[in-house]
């Protein structure tokens, strides 16, 4: 039971927005997409290992391993689940920027060892752990500035064409607005809408 003790420090959001965009900046200047794929094999030496049925057996869409060589990924996701995929990898990266001496302590280095921390880590620890690597890949893969650009170009757009958006909440227009820019960032509606809405907390 070696990760039944395990604990995961906190880190805030602006912290982790922070080394996410620094990251990015030291790694990728060719603006949006993000190349995520590029970033991790070519760049920083990682290679993507797929293994079937990695989400069925334990509930994972990716892992990295404890001497950042490598990240296992789901099969099925790396050959049809395009922007989950990359997803994946940024959550990985955010493990890698945010984690990096937790992960070297876990001395991860096989599948056998990732079943292994999963099923002995308190829920709740893992729950921080995966929360704080979501928020990274966030504001990786969607960049608040460029997000911020696009979303205003789209309302303009739309109010010169006298469609009346006044009628929505704010939230919801972020939901409405999210399935247009999904595409331009390679990622999910589900992941651009939680970055609209985290732009729209940040002007209040």
């Amino acid at each position: 039971m070696k990760y039944k003790d395990t604990k995961v420090s906190f880190i805030s959001n602006e912290e982790i927005k922070n080394k996410a965009d620094n990251f990015r900046l030291k790694y990728w200047k060719n603006g949006i997409p993000v190349g995520i794929e590029e970033i991790v094999e070519l760049k920083l030496k990682i290679s993507i290992i797929p293994i079937p049925n990695l989400m069925s057996q334990c509930g994972l869409d990716a892992q990295i391993t404890s001497d950042f060589s490598s990240i296992y990924v789901d099969q099925r996701n790396y050959e049809n689940e395009t922007s989950r995929f990359r997803f994946s990898l940024a959550h990985e990266l955010g493990h890698l920027v945010l984690h990096k001496i937790f992960y070297e302590a876990l001395n991860i280095s096989s599948m056998d060892e990732v079943y292994e921390f999963i099923y002995e880590i308190d829920a709740d620890e893992y729950s921080y752990l995966e929360t704080q690597a979501n928020k990274f890949a966030n504001y990786f893969l969607v960049p608040r500035e460029e997000l911020s650009k696009i979303r205003e170009k789209i309302l303009t757009e739309k109010l010169s064409k006298k469609q009346d958006i006044s009628v929505f909440d704010e939230k919801t227009l972020n939901s409405y607005l999210a399935g247009h820019i999904a595409s331009l960032f390679l990622v999910s509606s589900g992941t651009v809408e939680i970055a609209l809405n985290d732009l729209s907390s940040l002007k209040k």
